[in-house]
């Protein structure tokens, strides 16, 4: 009823705006077409109170970008600076989905940057992740990117707690372009071709862009401090496991050289624009945006371990086990890689096709008003395919001929005797052919299908005269809605997946009603003072699954004198809780939902410290070792671990304000200069909460239950509930760990954002000088309402998703005479602290929370050069510019940090740095 209320109260204002609009049309004169602003809905207002960043045509076009995730890397306020702009980065999901974070204001699953496409949304996409992925767009139809570092859920809506990234698309284009692009380095090759068509005519104008892009994998072997598990040489550990093709080796052996550090990428992206003018008053827009993208990453074959009994064995097999015919021993533990005998062959596949298309109509109410009718629609449909990795139930049995797994919350289990035809031979080459077939018929298969569907109304004009200039207002309301299909095959541990699999169907939707408004204010202009505006803007959202939400703003600017600006903004935003964290229609339910038997080492965090304050009944528990104030688990006691999204999540909040300076001299032609100081809180931020943390907050230690006398089997039942058990749990159970996801993480991040340009021109060129750079201030964070505050600034690891390094920058020099042009950028990434779980020196922890130690990262400074000579008028072709860009020109090594990840990042921060070093890149772009 409050909705309806509150929309009716909307509606009502639409209808006086539109009621003004008529009044003032005979007085007034034709406004122009479409402008897109990014952070206001008034049209041809700049936001108030903000810095937007800009990207301009030229920028990109010197960056020798071949996606807008490598665009991205050239803005600081954007975490990824040193990132190689090629698969998984941040928020990303294991179908290659990837998804810009401003000021590393969460990520994942509490990612806050709202990304749009012509300021509109764009259709999430990814599997367990659902997120807006922006390369769906190429560079090549893109005229600028507008970063907006400030809350702006007041003017879009959900994500807009940490900022804005508006990918704006070009529009007036007469003829053809095309652009062709061929990059190599160590081990790397690329290639990127384009063509683009645009007619401008005097009603209207036609544009339709074709981007291929093919980026190759990197293999691990390629890097030589990538290359191996063994990072003792360069100060760290040695993580080559014992699990080897030789089970009898005792010096572990090395499966890195098996998989690559990126995957190989390709893409094609499309990109079609219609204007039509119908009279002098409707203008209609439209546009069309296609995407298909394919990743491929080779990995590791895997590896298992399990008993083996020999022909030499002669006590009592135990029950289902049998004599291995290969193995001449009594019994013995056999840790195996399957790598050695079947070689590279093991990959994951990712895939995501989207097509959006929106349709405009605007209509003249009068010079001064317009009507906005329109609508976006959108699809994605992302899988992820593994294949070739190895069957562990298979190589069980295989190996003693046992093998068991619960299936839907039964225990289950498959025997078979064994002979030469179907055991595995760890010893010689005697495994037959169709064991080895058996031994990696292990494929997974991940599909998710999305649509999105938003209509939306807008009114928008002059509302009254001032003195300074007209106040301006717009209003309106949109619909949305959301659906999506998740659907999984993985195989149910008890033989080969082509016979023994589980399949997976979850169903989500949502819909969402908005109302909102926005008022722009000029107060002074031209006066005893330049400029002083005002902006106060507001937005309700109402959501099927969890309710509403309600985000106000206020900003102004105020400019003394001409060419000096201040600014300040203050704002209420909010992120809703993903599809894939809320669960099915609000149950909780996703494809990662489930709950198996675990021993402490397996609580996600480690085995916590337990108070017994908080939870006087663990000292009761069988096995606790304990002092007078708290108690650890014994390390085989036995518990279960519940996974998964949660149905009664809420939004997560935030609150951010931000206060800043412009300086434009007038007598400094060419100059500008920029600080911004920024405030984020960002509240209930959705993550599953490792156990040592979340016991330090009086309001998550319900997620720990203790079961002292062990629990019964009802209790158990009810621990999973609607839920499909994924592991074998083991009696007596007397614990249980809730990891699903929470509104549990709290955010107070602040920072500077500074930039200077300028631009001038001397008897021999024109330069362009420039640096911009974000320095955090602040990152501290807590879980739960009362858990203890610690802070994570100055390093990176312990938030897995994102960082919190201080210092990230970008300084530029550039020259421009005639048909040449030259830019040197410097990209620098301050030192850190790794806290990651791999670290050489042990992180200090007070009651579970990280109060010092860890590893100490070098800076990674970085050169890029880009150099271009253009030709004019040649016969057919209008223009011609042969171009050159060299990323990291000194072939710069990535920082060293004590990492092992399994088919990932060795020997470096996948977070902060890239392998690929020195990259080349020759092109044409031509105009005709």
């Amino acid at each position: 009823m409050q909705f309806k209320m509150r929309f009716i109260a909307q509606s009502s204002v639409l209808a006086v705006a539109l009621a003004c609009a008529h009044s003032a049309y005979a007085q007034e004169a034709k406004p122009d077409a479409e402008i897109i602003v990014t952070g206001s809905s008034i049209k041809g207002v700049a936001p108030v109170g903000s810095n937007l960043v800009t990207v301009t045509r030229t920028d990109l076009e010197a960056t020798g970008a071949q996606t807008v995730q490598q665009v991205l890397k050239t803005v600081p306020s954007v975490v990824g600076l040193q990132s190689a702009g090629q698969g998984a980065f941040g928020s990303a999901d294991g179908s290659g989905t990837n998804a810009p974070t401003i000021h590393g204001l969460g990520a994942s699953a509490s990612n806050s940057t709202l990304v749009l496409i012509n300021g509109h949304r764009l259709p999430t996409s990814g599997i367990n992740h659902v997120l807006a992925d922006p390369n769906i767009l190429a560079p090549m139809a893109l005229e600028r990117v507008e970063v907006l570092a400030d809350g702006a859920s007041s003017v879009y809506g959900s994500d807009a707690v940490a900022g804005v990234i508006n990918f704006i698309t070009r529009k007036k284009v007469n003829g053809f372009e095309a652009n062709v692009q061929k990059g190599f380095a160590s081990g790397y090759n690329s290639l990127t071709a384009g063509l683009l068509w645009g007619q401008t005519y005097d009603t209207g104008s036609v544009l339709v862009s074709y981007n291929y892009s093919d980026r190759s994998n990197l293999a691990a072997s390629s890097r030589g401090y990538a290359s191996s598990a063994d990072l003792r040489s360069r100060g760290g550990t040695n993580f080559t496991p014992t699990r080897c093709n030789d089970v009898t080796t005792a010096t572990g052996c090395d499966p890195v050289k098996s998989w690559d550090l990126l995957p190989s990428e390709k893409r094609h992206n499309v990109y079609a624009q219609i204007t039509k003018d119908v009279g002098e008053k409707l203008h209609l827009y439209a546009d069309f945006i296609y995407s298909n993208r394919r990743n491929l990453q080779n990995v590791t074959r895997g590896s298992a371990s399990g008993t083996v009994y020999g022909t030499a064995f002669t006590g009592t097999l135990p029950a289902g086990r049998s004599i291995n015919p290969f193995y001449s021993g009594s019994t013995m533990t056999a840790n195996w890689n399957a790598d050695g005998m079947f070689g590279p062959g093991a990959t994951i596949t990712g895939t995501a096709e989207d097509i959006s298309i929106r349709a405009d109509a605007i209509y003249d109410l009068s010079p001064k008003w317009q009507i906005n009718l329109g609508g976006v629609y959108g699809s994605d449909s992302s899988t992820q395919v593994n294949v070739g990795q190895l069957n562990a139930s298979v190589f069980n049995l295989a190996l003693n001929g046992f093998t068991s797994a619960a299936i839907n919350g039964v225990s289950q289990s498959v025997s078979q005797a064994l002979t030469t035809a179907n055991a595995i031979d760890l010893w010689a080459n005697g495994t037959s052919a169709a064991t080895k077939a058996a031994l990696i018929d292990n494929r997974q298969f991940q599909y998710a299908r999305q649509l999105m569907r938003n209509a939306y109304l807008k009114v928008s004009g002059d509302l009254f005269d001032l003195p300074a200039g007209p106040a301006k207002i717009a209003v309106g309301g949109e619909l949305m809605g959301y659906e999506m299909d998740q659907y999984n095959i993985r195989a149910n541990n008890l033989g080969i997946a082509s016979q023994a699999s589980q399949a997976f169907n979850t169903h989500y939707n949502r819909n969402v009603q908005s109302a909102y408004g926005e008022l722009y204010v000029p107060i002074i202009k031209d006066s005893f003072i330049k400029l002083l505006d005002l902006n106060i803007s507001g937005r309700y959202d109402h959501y099927s699954d969890f309710g509403s939400t309600t985000n106000p703003k206020l900003a102004m600017n105020f400019e003394p004198v001409r060419g000096i600006k201040f600014r300040a903004n203050w704002a209420k935003s909010f992120v809703a809780p993903a599809l894939t964290s809320i669960g099915s229609n609000g149950t909780g339910l996703t494809g990662e939902s489930g709950y198996s038997g675990i021993v402490p080492s397996g609580i996600p965090g480690g085995s916590p410290t337990i108070s017994i304050a908080s939870f006087p009944s663990i000292t009761s528990v069988p096995g606790v070792t304990c002092s007078a104030t708290a108690c650890t688990l014994g390390s085989s006691t036995n518990g279960v671990l519940v996974t998964g999204g949660n149905g009664k999540l809420q939004p997560q909040k935030g609150t951010a304000w931000s206060v800043g300076v412009d300086l434009t001299p007038v007598q400094v032609p060419g100059l500008r200069i920029s600080v911004t100081y920024w405030k984020n809180q960002l509240r209930g931020g959705i993550t599953a909460p490792q156990a040592p943390l979340a016991l330090g907050s009086a309001d998550l230690s319900y997620l720990l239950q203790l079961y002292p006398t062990g629990a019964t089997t009802a209790q158990i039942v009810a621990l999973g509930a609607g839920l499909p058990q994924t592991g074998v749990i083991t009696n007596p159970v007397y614990y249980s760990y809730n990891f699903q996801q929470q509104n549990a993480l709290n955010l107070n991040v602040a920072g500077l954002d500074v930039s200077a340009n300028y631009r001038f021109d001397t008897p021999v060129g024109r330069f362009n000088i420039g640096a911009a750079f974000t320095r955090k201030l602040q990152f501290e964070q807590y879980f739960g309402t009362n858990g203890t505050k610690f802070s994570v600034l100055g390093t990176s690891g312990f938030n897995t998703t994102f960082p919190s390094v201080k210092m990230e920058g970008r300084a530029n020099i550039g020259y421009d005479k005639g048909p040449l042009s030259a830019d040197v950028f410097v990209n620098y990434l301050g030192s850190y602290t790794y806290w990651g779980s791999s670290v050489v020196n042990p992180i200090v922890r007070t009651n579970g929370v990280p109060t010092g130690g860890g590893d100490y990262v070098k800076p990674f400074t970085t050169v890029d050069l880009h150099l271009a000579y253009t030709f004019k008028n040649l016969s057919v072709v209008k223009e011609a510019q042969f171009y050159l860009d060299v990323n990291n020109l000194l072939d710069q090594a990535p920082p060293f940090v004590n990492t092992y990840t399994v088919n990932g990042a060795v020997g470096y921060d996948g977070l902060n740095a890239n392998p690929l070093g020195r990259v080349i890149n020759i092109g044409l772009r031509t105009k005709f």
